[in-house]
């Protein structure tokens, strides 16, 4: 059923060209445009189906839309987002997908602030791929959307925009900003920053005896580096935080092995185990990059 007549996507990677197929398949929009920095990613917005239209014009792509989503690294969201409130209008709605929010939601509000409504988004759904030939329309499904929520949000886009997310399928949840960065630093920032050092730290001989566990912990650290130094650079802060909690519960169990102390290490296991299987897997059906 069609919620708006034109979507555009700026940025037409894995979760913009994800977005724009969701879309296109369960028909939400009339007419879904991509915007391209360059040539060849214009191209493959197209050749890949994720927009309907393609261009490197963003007043022209964002002229007369409904809803904008910034779909671009972390680091050029807020740049990326006072170019679109020049051409939107009042009653349209801006959001982003970045994984910090604090920070980019304050830096956009203070932008769009009586221009047009802006509401933070953040999709829980990704892969350690990138490109819009890894785009996937189920991507969202059965994952975590956080929306996140300030006084200066307006109730009727943040809405519409909930309505949206679980249209793709997404499962939302509405968060202030601060607490959206203190909840993912755990959850995400500090993942990556374990598996990125822990793969780091293995040797040319510890690498010919990998199995199953090396790969699975380091799997996110071949994410894209230059997109997760903007994530670990604006959430600092939380991510910090969480770096510090971690390494207080690994010299819990540091000790408790020093001491040869059975009990305590079972039942830090234990519990760790308890979490771990509780942990919501959702959906695991994912296409293979094309």
């Amino acid at each position: 059923m069609k919620m708006f007549d034109k979507v555009v996507i700026v940025g037409v990677g894995l979760i913009g060209g994800s977005i724009g197929l969701a879309v296109k398949k369960k028909k939400l929009a009339k007419e879904v445009v991509g915007v391209a920095r360059r040539e060849s990613s214009r191209r493959k917005a197209l050749k890949f189906k994720a927009v309907n239209k393609a261009t490197l014009n963003l007043k022209e792509a964002v002229t007369g839309a409904d809803l904008v989503i910034v779909a671009s690294p972390v680091g050029k969201i807020v740049t990326l987002a006072a170019k679109c409130v020049k051409f939107m209008g009042k009653d349209a709605i801006l959001t982003d997908v970045g994984s910090s929010k604090e920070c980019i939601v304050r830096e956009i509000e203070k932008i769009a602030h009586r221009k047009t409504n802006f509401v933070g988004s953040h999709p829980m759904a990704g892969s350690d791929k990138s490109g819009v030939w890894c785009a996937n329309p189920e991507l969202f499904e059965d994952n975590p959307v956080i929306i996140t929520k300030s006084k200066k949000t307006d109730k009727k886009s943040l809405a519409i925009l909930a309505r949206f997310w679980k249209k793709l399928g997404a499962r939302v949840f509405v968060l202030s900003p601060a607490k959206h960065d203190r909840d993912v630093a755990l959850a995400s920032y500090l993942p990556h920053a374990l598996s990125y050092a822990l793969a780091g730290l293995q040797t040319k001989d510890s690498i010919k005896l990998a199995g199953g566990s090396l790969r699975d912990t380091t799997r996110v650290s071949s994410s894209d580096p230059e997109l997760w130094k903007d994530i670990f650079l604006f959430s600092r802060g939380p991510l910090l935080g969480s770096i510090r909690a971690f390494f207080r519960d690994l010299a819990k169990l540091e000790k408790f092995v020093r001491k040869g102390d059975q009990k305590a290490v079972k039942r830090f296991l234990s519990a760790a185990k308890k979490v771990r299987d509780s942990i919501y897997d959702g959906n695991s059906n994912r296409r293979a990059c094309r």
